[in-house]
């Protein structure tokens, strides 16, 4: 009997992983980043693209599947390559439990960059700082949140899980540039 429910567990993990991949595919509208210089040497940058992620909770199951949009405008050195001032944020996530008893929605907006890295070897650029989640409810003012731009292709958000409540997981949300 429990062999079955692991099977079953299982199962449920590979449909939700195909369903994942089958969405990223289904949102590759190609777009170029719209890019222009600046006066001072740096280049705007408009990056967006889907977000399409499976949310682990800290004991390692899969606990919410997330869909959505992201959007930032960036300052970027004169090559475009390593963003410097994040000028805007902002997601819109759809949210369903593993189970698919629900449905929520929420927003990330209002980003105040607090610091950026960028790792040459590995291509990296870290953002730190906080975000504003406003809901129905109760709105999160001053969250915590780690933006990584990976070769300007993949985005990961990771958001402070005691500020969420858990709400997202433990693990970061993933998006891809497009």
């Amino acid at each position: 009997m429990r062999n079955k429910r692991y099977f079953g567990n299982f199962i449920l993990i590979i449909i939700l992983e195909c369903a994942f991949l089958t969405t990223i595919m289904s949102q590759q509208i190609i777009t170029i980043p719209f890019a222009y210089a600046s006066s001072n040497g740096t280049q705007s940058l408009n990056l967006t693209g889907p977000i399409n992620s499976i949310q682990y909770s800290r004991d390692g199951n899969a606990s919410w599947i997330l869909s959505g949009r992201w959007r930032m405008e960036v300052d970027s050195d004169s090559t475009g390559t390593v963003p410097l001032t994040i000028k805007r944020f902002d997601a819109t996530l759809i949210g369903i439990p593993i189970d698919g008893s629900k449905t929520e929605r929420q927003e990330l907006s209002d980003f105040k960059q607090e610091s950026q890295s960028y790792d040459n070897k590995t291509n990296i650029s870290t953002i730190k700082g906080k975000i504003t989640l406003p809901s129905k409810t109760q709105t999160l003012e001053d969250v915590g949140v780690v933006l990584k731009l990976i070769n300007k292709n993949i985005l990961t958000i990771t958001l402070d899980p005691s500020k969420t409540r858990d709400w997202f997981g433990e693990t970061p949300i993933y998006g891809i540039e497009r």
